[in-house]
């Protein structure tokens, strides 16, 4: 039953007939009242109009009996009562009965509103309206039924006989008057039934003409807010309601197109943000994060790991970045990495409703920076020194400081072993950069893997010897031949082992093995003293040099062997591994793919 009043055809039904209602109302109230004024006035006219001339006839007629008689007969045919009393307010003459009902004439004497003192004394008083009781209800009577008779009474001067004054009263039932209201009112009852009926009818007919379209924009416009842009509402009419629903027509097609626009917008955003290689995160006005690309996701992973008492990531920065009001860019180490962070704040007008924070890794560049640096001290101590050595040397053959032959030809050997060593280490850097600008010349061949490996080992053979080292070679690969560069795959392989051989303490041991079936794998180990965990990702890197774990048994080398050799390596197509533990020693692995055809 809410729901109904709650509706639009319930509103318009109760405001129609509330409408209907007062009308009636006020129409009825006014009729009644007309009828009441109308029928008083005209009632209460005729009555002082038959008591006057009653009273003049019976004055001027000289048998005062007869003229009473004829009075009261004349008045029952107006259904009229009549009274006639003398000064002392003694009846002395009356006509009542049939049709007149048998009203208590005592009581309506009594009655202060008939004035009957002021009509004996001579003046004329106007009729007044009475409710007279009964002694027992007239069941023949309609207006008498309740016990109680309302009657129209007048009293008017009459002079009785010379010297003698009286009246006459004159009275009339007014049931006339109330049936014809009773008649009014049911017929206005009738009215108003009807009348509701139709109301009723008309209400529920018009508004469902009007509901029906509001229906279907109400079923269409939950559509549309359920995420359906397409839906459409039909349009039948031309009037307000039907303009109501072209524009919202209209507006579910715009909407349409700006919710693919902003799709399209926020796809592309997000293709970018995946793309970047920097992080990105926005964080709201509470400190929650609520957009991360990949790279950021990474980052905060670690920080939450390193940080997990704060109550959101890099929450000490964006508090800078909210009071402030100023862009922070900072350096941060987490989980052994360097992140660079600049965060600015996200501004709504004049109020800070965010930050934006921009993080990029910056490990390998600190790391590169790092080994620029010491590859510039390192060359810069390896040509020094030799540099002293040839100036010294040189001065002291100048200066005839030399007295034997033997000393002088110990000098000159030195000074042409450090040249030498000067040599190898610019050779080394042109030949670095050369690789490094894809200009890597290779002259493949077919080559015996045995023989090969065989006298690779052999050329090391007599330095492990004296340095107390086991160098062994293992051939359990099926291949008999592999296409390489000999002498290029040979400086990598010399390489390898030298640096194993340095790094590997006396009763160490060093293994060359050849093994793999549809690869050729080439594996250098050693139990030397291994690598840090935290170095080797960046052993093959340019300019790198890992000796701060490691002990030289001779003089060490540039840092630049391992990239040359990575080098040579990839421009065979192969790769080049390491694996290694602080402490049990390294083992450097080489891929290449051979033809199985072939072998």
């Amino acid at each position: 039953m809410d729901v109904i009043f709650r509706s639009v055809v319930g509103k318009l039904w109760m405001t129609i007939i509330a409408l209907f209602a007062l009308v009636l109302t006020v129409f009825s109230l006014l009729l009644v009242q007309s009828f009441d004024n109308f029928y008083h006035n005209r009632q209460t006219s005729n009555l002082q109009d038959l008591a006057i001339g009653l009273r003049d006839g019976l004055a001027q007629s000289e048998d005062k009996q007869s003229a009473l008689e004829l009075a009261s007969r004349f008045g029952l045919v107006h259904h009229t009562g009549l009274v006639v009393v003398d000064e002392q307010k003694n009846i002395i003459g009356k006509s009542e009965g049939k049709p007149l009902p048998r009203i208590p004439v005592d009581q309506l004497l009594a009655e202060k509103g008939l004035k009957l003192t002021e009509a004996i004394e001579g003046k004329h008083p106007l009729p007044e309206r009475f409710s007279l009781s009964l002694s027992e209800p007239d069941r023949n009577n309609p207006a008498a039924r309740n016990g109680t008779l309302p009657i129209l009474a007048v009293a008017v001067p009459l002079e009785i006989s010379s010297g003698h004054k009286g009246a006459v009263v004159l009275y009339q039932t007014i049931e006339d008057f109330d049936d014809t209201l009773t008649e009014v009112r049911l017929l206005i009852f009738v009215v108003g039934v009807i009348a509701f009926t139709a109301t009723t009818f008309f209400a529920f007919f018009l508004s469902s003409r009007i509901t029906s379209p509001l229906r279907q924009m109400k079923e269409t416009a939950h559509r549309i807010a359920e995420g359906d842009f397409h839906a459409e509402i039909p349009i039948r009419t031309t009037d307000e309601i039907g303009e109501l629903a072209a524009s919202l027509n209209t507006m579910a097609t715009r909407l349409n197109q700006l919710v693919d626009a902003l799709s399209k917008e926020k796809e592309q955003l997000a293709s970018v943000l995946r793309s970047m290689v920097d992080g990105v995160v926005m964080i709201d006005g509470e400190g929650n994060v609520v957009v991360a690309n990949p790279p950021a996701e990474h980052f905060l992973r670690d920080w939450r790991y390193e940080h997990p008492d704060e109550p959101f990531p890099l929450y000490g920065y964006y508090q800078q970045v909210v009071r402030g009001g100023y862009e922070v860019a900072e350096d941060i180490p987490v989980q052994g990495r360097i992140w660079s962070l600049v965060m600015v704040p996200l501004m709504d007008k004049e109020q800070i409703r965010g930050a934006v924070a921009v993080i990029r890794d910056m490990t390998r560049e600190r790391k590169l920076d790092k080994m620029r640096n010491d590859f510039v001290a390192n060359v810069s101590h390896e040509l020094r020194t030799p540099l002293s050595m040839l100036q010294g040397y040189s001065e002291a053959i100048v200066d005839d400081m030399v007295a034997t032959p033997e000393e002088h030809k110990e000098l000159a050997q030195i000074i042409y072993d450090e040249s030498v060593r000067m040599t190898k280490l610019v050779n080394e850097l042109l030949s670095l950069a050369r690789m490094e600008a894809g200009h890597v010349e290779l002259f493949k061949e077919r080559v015996e893997l045995r023989p090969y490996l065989e006298r690779i080992h052999r050329k090391f053979s007599n330095l492990a010897r004296e340095q107390d080292i086991s160098l062994s070679l293992e051939v359990t690969t099926p291949h008999q031949h592999a296409d390489f560069d000999p002498d290029r795959m040979e400086q990598v392989l010399t390489n390898l082992i030298d640096n194993a051989l340095r790094h590997t303490p006396s009763h160490g041991s060093v293994m060359i093995r050849a093994r793999g079936e549809k690869v050729l794998w080439l594996e250098i180990s050693d139990t030397g003293s291994g690598i840090p965990q935290e170095d080797l990702p960046f052993v093959f890197e340019r300019f790198y040099k890992a000796d701060k774990a490691r002990t030289r048994g001779r003089a060490g080398g540039t840092g630049l062997g391992l990239a040359i050799a990575k080098n040579i390596i990839d421009a065979h197509g192969g790769t080049i591994s390491v694996q290694s533990k602080l402490g049990e020693g390294t083992t450097f692995t080489i891929s290449i793919l051979v033809d199985t055809k072939t072998n």
